[in-house]
């Protein structure tokens, strides 16, 4: 099967070329070229490399005759999109694809869903999505939402054959979000965690391999056409549990301490850096279900202590020797939790 990447060079698109490598596919990855050199501060640069017989080209997708040039003449049979955005980003894969294509792979977001309003736990892929208009306070939701239901309608009044998968939280070796790493290094460093609200919140996570999984399976499985996936961890924990697992897996004991989310509203709370800042939902339930996947696709995900253990091995491994954790807003924290 001939098969086009767009993105394919970090984090889950990077296992998503991998896998599609081993399996013999006959695969072209398409980006812009960037992100193969952009270091990430926390964890050592390493020189990108394509599996072998991979094919790479390079273009703008935001640049309609870039874009339509390096793709002209490509029959594509199936296509994986790990880096469209926008309504725009899908009509212009609509635009190059061919009448062979069997399969369009979207990676959307969980944060689709109206997750003030959610009714029932876990949430399955039929759930309600939020806002569309334009006065949408989160832009990257709005637009993912816009993005799906351009898909939904090609699909419904087309018959364009497309695929969506929404991963909850991903982790995993060679993450670009300062997430799990932002508790490590706090862990490893013997800093306190300050965590707004009281950390009962229940949230899941899903591997970057399982990511890459659910991804390629819907390739090889005719089922999978028209239908939604969550790409889930499969289990969920309180985010209170979630830091004494990684303590755990560490072996260093964790200080964590509670405040009023409302502190971060105040004007002189804003941090200088946003690394600085608790990388999660604090507010909401974030738990999806994983049933569906499961029924169609076989779907197995990683154990949750397994996927961490093996991120925590890669990033001691990994980390950039010139980093150092980013605590300065701690003492603007401490100060206000102190006035309360």
């Amino acid at each position: 099967m001939k098969i086009l990447v767009i993105g394919g060079s970090r984090f889950s698109g990077k296992e998503v070329v991998k896998l599609l490598a081993k399996k013999d596919y006959d695969v072209t990855v398409l980006n812009r070229g960037k992100s193969e050199q952009v270091a990430t501060p926390f964890y050592k640069p390493i020189k990108h490399e394509y599996p072998k017989d991979v094919k790479v080209i390079h273009a703008d997708r935001t640049n309609n005759e870039e874009f339509n040039k390096v793709l002209e003449g490509n029959n594509f049979e199936a296509i994986i999109d790990s880096c469209a955005y926008n309504e725009k980003d899908i009509q212009r894969v609509i635009n190059i694809a061919s009448s062979e294509i069997k399969n369009y792979v979207f990676i959307s977001t969980a944060s689709v869903y109206d997750e003030e309003n959610v009714v029932y736990l876990p949430i399955s892929e039929d759930e309600q999505m939020g806002s569309e208009a334009e006065d949408c306070p989160v832009k990257y939701s709005r637009d993912k939402r816009r993005a799906e239901s351009l898909l939904k309608k090609n699909f419904e009044e087309n018959n364009f054959p497309m695929t969506i998968v929404r991963p909850t939280y991903i982790y995993g070796p060679f993450n670009p979000m300062y997430r799990e790493f932002y508790f490590y290094d706090r862990i490893m460093d013997k800093k306190p965690i300050y965590m707004p609200g009281n950390g009962e919140f229940v949230t899941d996570f899903v591997h970057c391999k399982d990511v890459a999984w659910l991804c390629a399976a819907p390739l090889e499985n005719k089922r999978a056409i028209g239908r939604i996936y969550n790409a889930t961890g499969g289990v969920a924990t309180t985010l209170n549990q979630y830091v004494r697992i990684l303590g755990d897996i560490i072996g260093n004991e964790v200080k964590v301490t509670h405040y009023k989310p409302e502190i971060l509203k105040k004007d002189n709370m804003k941090p200088d850096d946003w690394i600085e800042m608790f990388p999660f939902m604090y507010d909401n339930h974030l738990i999806l279900s994983k049933e569906r996947a499961v029924i169609d696709l076989d779907y197995k995900p990683t154990p949750f202590e397994e996927g961490q253990k093996e991120t925590f091995n890669w990033y001691k491994e990994m980390k950039n020797p010139e980093w150092k954790g980013a605590y300065e807003f701690d003492a603007k924290l401490a100060k206000e939790i102190e006035k309360e």
